[in-house]
This record gives C-alpha cells, structure tokens and sequence, in this order.
C-alpha cells in the first residue's frame, strides 16, 4: 500500500540535507565549476555596485562616499592618467558597461552548467527507481500498486526535478546576496546591520510556514497517485462502461480525483502569494527605515543613501527568492522521499541466496515436495503442498485447473521468479536459487494470455528477443506461429507500427507475434500460459504441430483450458480447486491428440497439509 506520507515535518530538514547532499555529490566537478561560477558572477555583481559610488559622486559633484573607495578609484584614474571629470566619469561608464557584459556571460555560463547538472541528476534518480525495481524480487515488484509507481517515474520524479532546482536556485541566489550584503557593510555597516536584523525576522517567519508547505507536498504527491489508479481504471474500463452508457461514473471519480489535487495546488499557491506580499511589505519597510536612520540619526551622506538603496533594492528580489525556492523546497521535498520509500521497501524485501552457479545446463526439471504459500495480513493460504514433479528436457506438458489453483503460480517457480517455502527445484541437479535461478532466466521464453507488445514496430517486437536474428529467422519464427501471413498483407511488413501494447492488431494477431518473439528466443524451456486463447482452433492446433516438430524441440509447458489443445502434450498436470495442490499417483487416464497421439493425464490431488 502506499504510504499515508512519505516523512513526517519533523524531517524536513534531514531529508532537505539528504536532497542537497546527494545533488552535491552527484554534481562532483561540473559543480565545482559551477559554484566558482556562481561566485565569480556574485563578484562582478558586488564591484559593479561599488563602482556605483564614485559614479554617482561625479555625476552630482558631490565630494562623499566612503574615504577607501575614493581613494582607491582616485589612484587607479591618476595612474591611468585621467585627470579631467568628463573623463573619468566615461572610463569608469565604460568599466561598468564591461562589467555588466562580462558578468551576464559568466552567468549564461553557469545557467548552462546548473541545467546540465539538473537534468543530469533527474535522470540518476530515474535509473534508480528503475534499477530498483528491476532488482527486487518478482514478489515485492507484484505487490506494488502500479498507480504509485506510474506517479512515481512521471509526477514525482518531475516534481524532483522542481526541487534540484531549487537547490541550485537557492545557492545561486545565497551566493549573490551574501556578496550584495558585503558591499553594503562596505557602503555603511550600521545600516546594513538594522537593514539585515529586520530581514531576519522576516526569513524567520517564513522558515515557519515550511512545514505546512511540506505537508502540502504530501498531499499533493497521494492524490497524484488517486489520479493515476483513475487514469488506469478509466482507460482501462472505457470500452466497457461505453458499452453500458456508464461513462459518467468514470468521469466523476477522475473528477473527484482532479478536485482534490486543484484544492492542494491552490493551498499551496494562495501560501505563496501572502509570502510574496509579506516580503514585499518588508522589504519596502526596511528601505524606508534605512532612509530615515541614516538621514536622522547616522548623518549618512545622500550618495551613500542612494547607493545603499540600490544594493537593497537587488537584495530584496534575491531574499524574496530565497523565500519562495525554500517554500517550493518544503513543497517537492516528499517526491523525494517516495523515492527512498520505495528503495527501502524493495530493499527490505526478502533476496533469495546469492549462490555462485554457471551457466545452466539442460536437463531434467525435479520439483521435490515442493510447498509455496502466500501470506498476507488475515491468512496463509497454501498454492502447492508438498508437490512432486519430474519434467524431461524437450517434453510437452499440459497444465490444467480451475482458476486460483496453482497453475500460475507452478510456472512462477519453474522459471525461478519465486522460491518455494519448503522443498526444492533442480535443473540437472542445481538448485534453482541465487545465480542459477538468473542463469535459468537467460534460457525460458514465457507468452502470457495477456500479449505484451512494445509501441513500436513488428521488427523491433521480435528483434528484443534476440537482436542479431536476420531477416529470414524473423520470418521463419512468424511462419512458426501462423503470422507470416498477415504480416506480408501489411502495407509496411515488418515495419508496420502497432500501437501502444499492440493495440492497432487484434487479439489473436498479438498473441501469434507473442508466440514468434517466443520462439526467436530459441529457448530450453517455453512456457504458454493460454497464449493460444484468442487464436481459433483450427490455427492453434497448426501452431502446436509446428511446435512439436521442432527439431531442437525446447521443454514446453502450456497453460490451457481446451481438452482438444491439452490433448497434443506428452502428458498433463491437472490441479483442482481448493486449498493447495500436491502430488498424487499418476491416473492411468488418456486421451486422444489430434494426430491419434496419447497424453496421460497426473491428478494433483487436495493438500495434504
């Protein structure tokens, strides 16, 4: 289930350092470079804005400023020989035009370099969660709900995006302030420290609002995950609800859904804008304050006055910034958390035994007194008790049973997805477990009754089975599974675009091209769990006679339901409705195949336990 929230306030900090610690580290010496960057442009910033003092002072004639500047300025234009006030007043216009282009081609520079390493660490945390999931066990991954991870990899990583963002923004920013605060405490240090005292106070306040600019976040991130189970069910039921004028109900729950998700973006947002006018507010009261003080009761001069207004006039936009990223920090941050969320979830979740295995050899498959039982919460529910199978490499077996009753859950542990509780599984005598169960992966080809094709072409469907196949094994493996044919009636062939999971073809078409990618793979064991059911008889029982034929002929295990489909396997395993299955003496029972062959028939009896 999904978590009620990601963390609580509490951690805001501890996951906000979390954040910027590992976009830090992530960043190494491209951030380097753009924090010197950063600086660098915060250092034209601060000199341009001292070169405003002597500006302003021949500009007005007036002989005041600080006695360090004037002194400074006056012994480089001596040195430079400029004497005249015309032309000292256009050499350092000049000195200040330069500054100004200097400066906004080093910041180009590191807004470019700040947007790689944003995008960059975006992608890190995608490859992460994808990672992740790819190495957790096949159960902890079937218990995930897919509207959480759909949300996830889209809203939630994007919203992560948002945050590195931030997190730049907010050092960038940070680093431009602290100089801009330097030169004022050059200009006038008692100002600048009443000035600051009162903007603290104003930062204060707003550090208190990031705890429920964080709880916002974490509202926002569970309804997102509501939108996507509705998105989910209301593209999923379409076709069905349409079927029975019932698309108003879909409608309203995706409506509820966007409600609530409006609500929490409006929350946020009307939040932001009282910071906004809080900030506003202040920073003008300061402005006013810094006026009247020096003019009262410090005795400033109005050059310094002016200069000192300029520098807080572009200390306030930064300081407000800084507010604001703060606020959309708290705001993302729980997108972030979900990701350690999951990480530890599927971290957390039981790793079957790294045992050091070769490459598996073929062989014969023994299940011995194998027991699987799913738990949960209620109940412990056994699948398969104490079950006893013996599998001949390049032997044909049916599987047969009502649904629930293992049969699903019998291919699961043949192909090493899942581990038995009790009991073992051996291919050739290894242990199918750790490194031998992977090992076994590389060499089964599974089609479900549900065909999964990618949103791209015939050819690409069947190459991701074994990319270096050639042109004419492509067709040999859809002649296999009765596809060439409609293939060749395609405008494009092989290139014909299928649409997203295949849609543009029909159930039985997918299920052929399925069974083709299949048998490309040139496995040692392929498993058929009702790939057959939307294909017509008539094109099964062609499709399973080619099978058959197969010279190099792989262990074929097939779901099925049709007695006349059940009737081309060497023999067949049959599990019966209730508590679990476990193994029975084999019935001397038969059945007549389509070309007269026999298939003897093992009835897995009730559960002995």
């Amino acid at each position: 289930m999904y978590p009620n929230a990601p963390i609580s306030a509490d951690g805001f900090f501890k996951q906000g350092l979390r954040l910027a610690r590992d976009f830090v580290a992530f960043a190494g010496a491209k951030g380097i470079a753009a924090a010197a960057l950063s600086a660098l442009g915060a250092v034209f910033e601060g000199v341009g804005l001292i070169l405003l003092v002597p500006l302003l002072s021949l500009l007005t004639a007036a002989d005041d400023g600080p006695g360090w500047i004037k002194r400074t300025v006056a012994q480089c234009l001596d040195a430079a020989g400029v004497q005249t006030r015309t032309a000292r007043l256009a050499l350092l216009l000049v000195l200040f035009a330069a500054l100004v282009v200097i400066r906004a081609l080093v910041i180009a520079r590191r807004d470019t370099t700040l947007a790689e390493l944003q995008l960059g660490f975006v992608g890190q945390i995608r490859l992460r969660v994808a990672r992740a999931l790819a190495a957790a066990p096949w159960p902890a991954v079937s218990r995930l709900q897919h509207a959480r991870v759909t949300q996830l990899i889209s809203g939630d990583i994007q919203r992560i995006a948002g945050a590195a963002r931030f997190v730049v923004q907010f050092f960038t920013t940070l680093v431009l302030t602290v100089c801009q605060i330097a030169v004022a405490f050059l200009l006038a240090p008692v100002l600048t420290a009443i000035a600051l005292g009162l903007i603290a106070l104003g930062v204060a306040a707003g550090v208190l609002m990031l705890g429920r600019a964080f709880n916002i976040g974490a509202r926002l991130t569970r309804t997102g995950v509501a939108l996507m189970h509705e998105t989910g069910q209301f593209l999923g039921g379409l076709k069905l609800a349409a079927g029975q004028n019932r698309q108003a109900d879909f409608v309203a729950e995706f409506a509820a859904s966007i409600a609530a998700i409006k609500r929490q973006q409006l929350t946020f947002n009307r939040q932001q804008i009282v910071n906004r006018f809080a900030a506003s507010v202040i920073t003008g009261f300061v402005g006013a304050l810094v006026v009247f003080v020096g003019l009262t009761a410090l005795g400033t001069s109005p050059t310094i006055l002016i200069a000192m207004l300029l520098v807080f006039a572009r200390i306030s936009a930064p300081v407000m910034q800084i507010s604001q990223t703060m606020q959309q920090f708290a705001h993302t941050l729980p997108a972030y958390a979900e990701v350690f969320a999951l990480e530890r979830e599927l971290a957390a979740a039981p790793q079957p035994p790294a045992d050091a295995a070769g490459p598996m050899a073929p062989g014969t498959i023994v299940f011995r007194d194998v027991t699987f039982r799913y738990e949960d919460t209620h109940s412990v529910r056994s699948v398969i008790a104490g079950l006893n199978v013996t599998i001949e490499p390049g032997s044909f077996v049916g599987v047969s049973g009502p649904t629930g009753a293992g049969k699903t859950t019998f291919v699961d542990l043949l192909v090493g997805l899942i581990e038995p509780q009790r009991g073992t599984i051996t291919i050739s005598g290894t242990p199918l477990r750790g490194h031998a169960a992977v090992s076994w992966r590389d060499h089964v080809s599974y089609v479900a009754q549900d065909p999964y094709l990618f949103g791209d072409s015939i050819r690409r469907n069947l190459l991701w089975a074994r990319p270096q196949a050639s042109e004419a094994e492509l067709w040999q493996a859809l002649a296999l599974a009765e596809a060439d044919g409609f293939v060749r009636r395609l405008d494009h062939g092989l290139d014909t675009m299928l649409g997203e999971r295949g849609t543009l073809i029909s159930g039985g078409e997918r299920q052929r091209l399925c069974l083709a990618r299949a048998v490309l793979r040139r496995p040692r064991l392929l498993v058929l769990d009702e790939a057959t059911s939307a294909i017509d008889v008539a094109t099964e029982q062609a499709i399973l006679k080619r099978l058959i034929a197969l010279e190099s002929r792989p262990t074929i295990v097939m779901i099925a339901h049709r007695e006349a489909s059940l009737a081309f396997c060497d023999r067949v395993l049959h599990f019966p409705a209730g508590a679990g299955a476990t193994a029975a003496p084999a019935a001397a029972l038969t059945a007549d195949g389509a070309d007269g062959a026999a298939a003897a028939i093992l009835e897995l009896g009730p559960a002995l336990d």
